[in-house]
């Protein structure tokens, strides 16, 4: 097979048309081409892309039925040590009360996964659908109802259900109005349908190669529904209450033959999950690509929740397993991984990749980085894992590649992990890390050839920015600080860390007063505009210093009344705000006192 990359994507212009009826909305006038991709299946076919020039939903023609079993087989150790998203599909059921629902239905289920988590999480009654070999498998190993077939009448699901459950699969069907009006005949009056399923709206070329490859799939996807195109075809499945939320890279629908009744912005309960992988880990074989891909979830669960020494015994029991299918990977030693890393050749397949290293390599040495970053203050050890993080990144996506696939986070964080290696260089030597930081715009990664993701990088620039400035590294955080303040967004709390870090940088090391002023003045005024501003962490750090800075700076200025009119505010805080901090309070008292300030 030849491997599908980025360069494989042809963006056209709309010149060219193709005869092609919406699978959405129904139009069957001709579109427009809007980009060509080679299919990863011999002959390897260009497929052509097309728009629907009333809803927006994108198809492939000209596709014939994809070999699934094919695909498939040989990505269910993928699936399952990495880029299973369990915890986003549990974060789509949150959106109902549990309380609501008896019976859940989930169509293309897979392994089982989801529906081994509400049956263990909220006690419900569960039963999936799937004719793929990995449900097979996941049947035997949870012990989850999965019929091994196609959901071809209501009567195969039993008796009505409460809640279904169809993730990532609506896209692969080639008549999904048959399919939406067969879910709706199994729910209760009052139930609910949930989908997720790629959005056609991230098909430009902007989007990051990995994740655009993932949405496109040359040869399995069918149809990229547009948000109006999703909305379209429940309404004509039948569908009286829908909602469609454009999530970016995906769309999330509820419908139902009644009323809905959920909330996409319940908050989710974290806790939940963790505790769901705190009980299955022990009944999963270490070996197992399932139990290593546990084990990597609660390390990556724990690193984020900032519990590191709970990720730390996580992190071991992860070498453990590790070692029992790859006693060459040798968690212990960075460096002599890194250099392996390096002199191994690339696998020309997934197969072979998988024989040398499990598909969550990269996120296993990332959070090992963390780790050493964040609880044992190694920031050398730190650097090397980060090295090693990327490029195991990048081989496994290259394996991918051979068949059309990719893997949006293993993407994500192979770029975050070459970011990191100026990063941790802040502390000890500052100027290198901001050549470093300054540089990742022109890096290219060694064998896919990408550049890094915009995001990422203004993200990065930023992070290392604001530690140059809270170090007092202000000659090296000045050789950043054009290009962050190019990308200063237009508000939350990344505006208000910023600004602060730019008006002190500007205060102490430009020396210019005014100027700083008006940085302290956007981040004082970025706290204040938080939805949240009562209880925000960044409130509680920043609100009240960036206000004292700003008339700190005015003061510098010789702006005396401007000074009064901010430290004002600080003196008289409006009601439902933070409480000013005693000292700060004090110190305010002095310099409007000292500088005989109109307040």
């Amino acid at each position: 097979m030849d491997t599908i990359s980025w360069d494989s994507v042809s963006w056209e212009d709309g010149g060219e048309t193709m005869p092609a009826v919406c699978p959405a909305c129904g139009n069957a006038a001709a579109k427009p081409v809007r980009l060509k991709v080679r299919s990863p299946w011999p002959p390897n076919p260009v497929q052509s892309l097309v728009v629907c020039g009333a809803c927006g939903t994108a198809a492939y023609p000209t596709l014939a039925q994809p070999p699934y079993e094919a695909v498939f087989d040989p990505l269910v150790a993928c699936y399952l040590e990495q880029n299973a998203g369990i915890d986003s599909m549990a974060r789509v059921l949150s959106s109902v009360e549990p309380s609501q629902v008896k019976r859940y239905l989930e169509l293309g289920c897979g392994y089982g996964l989801l529906l081994d988590y509400a049956r263990t999480v909220f006690g419900w009654q569960v039963r999936g659908f799937d004719p793929g070999f990995s449900a097979q498998e996941g049947r035997q190993t949870l012990g989850v109802d999965i019929a091994h077939s196609y959901l071809e009448k209501p009567e195969d699901a039993g008796e009505p259900h409460d809640l279904v459950f169809c993730s990532e699969v609506i896209e692969h069907v080639f008549d999904p109005i048959g399919l939406l009006t067969l879910l709706r005949d199994v729910l209760t009056p009052g139930g609910t349908l949930m989908l997720t399923t790629p959005s056609a709206g991230a098909i430009h070329a902007g989007t990051r190669p990995g994740t655009l490859l993932s949405l496109l799939s040359p040869g399995y996807h069918f149809v990229l529904f547009s948000k109006e195109g999703m909305e379209t075809i429940l309404r004509r499945a039948g569908f009286a209450d829908v909602r469609v939320v454009d999530q970016g890279h995906s769309l999330l629908a509820a419908a139902s033959p009644g009323t809905l009744s959920v909330d996409f912005d319940r908050p989710y309960d974290r806790r939940l999950y963790r505790s769901y992988l705190e009980t299955r880990i022990p009944t999963l074989d270490a070996a197992s690509p399932l139990g290593l891909g546990y084990r990597y979830r609660l390390l990556k669960e724990l690193t984020h929740a900032g519990d590191y020494a709970a990720a730390r015994g996580t992190a071991d029991r992860v070498a453990d397993a590790l070692r029992l299918r790859w006693d060459h990977l040798d968690l212990s030693d960075p460096a002599a991984l890194l250099a392996h890393l390096k002199a191994d050749p690339v696998p020309q397949g997934v197969e072979p990749y998988h024989a040398t290293a499990p598909f969550n390599l990269c996120g296993i040495l990332y959070f090992h980085g963390m780790l050493a970053w964040q609880l044992d203050g190694r920031r050398d050890l730190a650097a090397l894992w980060f090295e090693a993080s990327a490029l195991a990144g990048e081989r496994m996506r290259a394996a991918l590649h051979v068949i059309g696939a990719d893997d949006g986070e293993t993407e994500e964080l192979s770029w975050r992990a070459r970011a990191n290696i100026p990063h941790v260089l802040a502390w000890d030597a500052p100027d290198r890390a901001a050549e470093g930081a300054a540089a990742l715009g022109t890096l290219e990664s060694p064998l896919l050839r990408e550049r890094i993701p915009g995001d990422i990088l203004e993200d990065a620039q930023r992070k290392i920015f604001v530690d140059l400035v809270n170090l007092g590294q202000y000659k090296a955080a000045d050789r950043l600080a054009a290009a962050v303040e190019a990308a200063l967004p237009e508000s939350g709390a990344v505006l208000a860390s910023t600004a602060f870090a730019l008006g002190i940088l500007t205060l102490n090391h430009r020396k210019a007063p005014r100027s700083a002023a008006a940085f302290f003045g956007r981040a004082h005024r970025a706290c204040l505009d938080l939805p949240d501003r009562a209880t925000a962490p960044i409130v509680q750090a920043l609100l009240w210093p960036a206000l004292f800075h700003q008339g700190q700076a005015l003061v510098n200025a010789g702006k005396k009344d401007e000074a009064g009119e901010a430290l004002r505010g600080l003196l008289k805080p409006e009601a439902g705000l933070p409480s000013v901090p005693l000292d700060l309070r004090a110190r305010t008292e002095l310099l409007v006192r000292t500088q005989r300030l109109p307040t």
